[in-house]
């Protein structure tokens, strides 16, 4: 099922470029929610969209951005209603993300001058998280009971989760070219699980590790700042 979901993403990109009505690229900045507790930092990221005109108003964008997103945080579920407690504010990684939408998009023009607000639902495409060994393993390696473990390496899976983004853009239009600047809010959620067999176990002697394995949910939050560009066919 999984190695189904990117051709899935695939097809629905290729058949929204042969019946958009505009399509375009941009260029931003990530910044994490978890900056504020001073860990993570910005991020570059990039992205390709198209759009389905409704009317003159409303559309429907269709697209993905790539980051190198540095301020995934890990989260676990503590209460029947599913509320999110976070590990530790200190502990984040970084992962290449692939992040595919659909959004609802409003527009109003003022002459050459446009304002837009759009929101939707987003992917979250985890494929190549970084630095478990050094932030993720110091919470599951931390002491509990007498008794904690030393990880060589820890593997993760690649991951798929959903969220939803919500933004507004500011841009000036001249003939079939647009130039916007954008923000958007992201939020972004996927389980996430961790595995080693290359460690060791204390618990007053020392065992190796065989089968540790652990699940949490990683997050994703914060607010894109940028530039956008898009042609009207």
């Amino acid at each position: 099922m999984r190695k189904s979901i990117p051709l899935v993403l695939v097809f629905i990109m290729l058949a929204s470029f042969g019946f958009g009505q505009s399509a375009g690229g941009g260029l931003s900045f990530f910044f994490p929610e978890s900056i504020l507790d001073g860990s993570g930092s910005i991020s570059k990221e990039a992205g390709l969209s198209t759009s389905l005109g409704i009317g003159d108003r409303f559309s429907i964008p269709v697209g993905f951005t790539y980051i190198k997103a540095s301020g995934f945080s890990g989260y676990k579920d503590i209460d029947d209603d599913g509320k999110l407690n976070q590990l530790d504010e200190n502990i984040w990684y970084v992962a290449d993300t692939f992040i595919p939408y659909a959004r609802l998009k409003g527009h109003i023009s003022f002459g050459s001058i446009f304002i837009e607000g759009f929101g939707g639902i987003a992917g979250a495409w985890i494929v190549a998280p970084q630095a478990f060994d050094g932030t993720i393993g110091r919470y599951y390696g931390e002491k509990d009971g007498g008794t904690f473990y030393v990880f060589n390496k820890l593997d993760t899976d690649i991951s798929f989760g959903w969220g939803y983004q919500a933004g507004a853009a500011f841009g000036l239009q001249i003939d079939a070219i647009g130039i916007s600047i954008e923000g958007i809010y992201t939020d972004l959620k996927a389980k996430t699980e961790i595995s080693s067999s290359d460690g060791w176990f204390y618990d007053g002697a020392l065992t190796p590790v065989s089968d540790f394995s652990a699940v949490f949910t990683s997050r994703l939050r914060g607010v894109s700042i940028g530039i956008n560009g898009s042609y009207s066919f």
